[in-house]
């Protein structure tokens, strides 16, 4: 079976320009990710794909596979299905390139939860610190009993009318099938993404099932220059964090 690991990384972002240039501790974000990752015992293949000059430099200079990937897409998903249409890639792993405590094992474990249930899509989940629980930046998520995502939201979900524990939160981490991968890319935006600005609603609302894999491995996602800071501080006392 032919895995790819696929890291989409723009330099125009919304909420952070040229995050993955971002220096951490000595080194750019991008690196952290990339090294973070490709020792995956399941991929074969791990890239960073990106449409500036600035980025694909970089990358070359720490040794890893790049690709210029031109073009206007909204979204990662969109710039990694552009370049996988003519691959034989059985799975893709669209790794978020704001992810710099991602590690192998974590993706390894991912890839596996697609593979052994056969499903055509997966992501990472994780228990939502009491902190965040009203951040709309970090997005929750609700499972049925199967482990299977019902929605996600930036809001606080459930709504707590009665003691509730278990609040998930979403690393947006996917696996899929180069078939589905492509299916999501021709898809049009459906009303609940457009409400919460959130790609993987689009599969929902499709009826496409998202399988989750609940992870305990620690991690933070860098959205905004806040959370580099608190990233920084978080590994200055965790030496070993990456």
């Amino acid at each position: 079976m032919n895995i790819a690991i696929l890291i989409p990384a723009r330099f125009k972002s919304t909420r952070f320009m040229g995050k993955p240039l971002a220096n951490i501790l000595g080194k750019p974000m991008i690196q952290h990710v990339y090294e973070g990752v490709k020792n995956s015992s399941y991929a074969a293949f791990t890239a960073v794909l990106t449409d500036d000059e600035r980025i694909f430099k970089l990358s070359k200079s720490f040794g890893a596979e790049v690709f210029m990937v031109k073009g206007d897409f909204e979204s990662g998903t969109d710039r990694i299905a552009h370049f996988a249409r003519d691959k034989d890639f059985d799975y893709i792993v669209n790794m978020q390139g704001d992810e710099p405590l991602m590690d192998a094992n974590t993706i390894d474990k991912l890839i596996e939860c697609a593979i052994s249930s056969k499903e055509r899509m997966a992501t990472l989940v994780a228990k939502c610190e009491d902190n965040l629980i009203d951040n709309p930046n970090t997005v929750k998520v609700v499972v049925d009993k199967k482990g299977y995502a019902l929605y996600f939201s930036r809001s606080k979900i459930p709504y707590e009318r009665n003691r509730f524990h278990n609040y998930l939160k979403h690393i947006g981490i996917y696996i899929y099938s180069k078939e589905t991968l492509l299916k999501l890319h021709r898809l049009q935006k459906g009303s609940l993404e457009n409400a919460e600005g959130l790609e993987q609603l689009r599969a929902l609302e499709n009826g496409i099932k998202i399988k989750t894999c609940v992870t305990e491995k620690f991690l933070m996602g860098v959205d905004t220059k806040e959370d580099l800071k608190a990233l920084e501080n978080y590994l200055r006392v965790n030496k070993n964090g990456v």
